[in-house]
């Protein structure tokens, strides 16, 4: 029962026995009420590909704006060599998986990819 007192732990504060109260019901432990999401290795292994470090984002997602970083930053190197764009180029880090343009082979060589 909810706030039975717990007799055989008793402790004495000041010379006077003390009970401690049990504040949880017989048979409720806390390992019980943890964890809240999925509790098979399927489910975990499933939450685990669909989202990133605190859920905010999907795998997709991420993918897809990196190629859009990517082919912007690749634009940006064409526009360069042309001579279109002169003066400083974008700030920051690069997107990871970039690889630069610097040569006219590479930019026929791009667009024969596509």
């Amino acid at each position: 029962m909810l706030g039975d007192i717990d007799r055989d732990n008793m402790t004495e504060k000041d010379g006077v026995k003390q009970a401690k109260l049990n504040v949880q019901p017989k048979g409720f432990s806390i390992k019980t009420a943890k964890w809240n999401g999925p509790r098979t290795a399927e489910g975990k292994q499933r939450i685990a590909l669909a989202q990133l470090k605190h859920g905010f984002y999907s795998r997709a997602g991420l993918k897809a704006k990196q190629a859009e970083a990517i082919q912007l930053r690749q634009l940006e190197d064409i526009a360069v060599l042309i001579g279109m764009i002169q003066g400083p180029r974008t700030r920051g880090c690069k997107p990871r998986g970039y690889k630069a343009i610097r040569s006219m082979e590479a930019v026929k060589a791009l667009v024969a990819l596509e």
